[in-house]
């Protein structure tokens, strides 16, 4: 027959649980905050390479039409 926690056992129980959970979403939100950073430079290097090939466009269509 299994024995009944008490609440003290109960207790503790859920303080490892709320610390281990604490330092799960820290790291969750390191890595998330870190992909963040990823994406926004990811974003400046497609937009800069956009107004690249646009202005590239722009250049030689102005130019056979001159």
């Amino acid at each position: 027959m299994a024995i009944r926690k008490t609440a003290n056992d109960v207790h503790s129980d859920l303080r490892v649980h709320e610390k281990m959970c604490s330092e799960r979403w820290a790291t969750i939100f390191k890595r998330t905050d870190e992909l963040q950073s990823s994406m926004n430079s990811m974003k400046v290097w497609l937009l800069g390479g956009l107004t690249t090939i646009a202005a590239s466009l722009f250049t030689i269509i102005v130019r056979g039409l001159i």
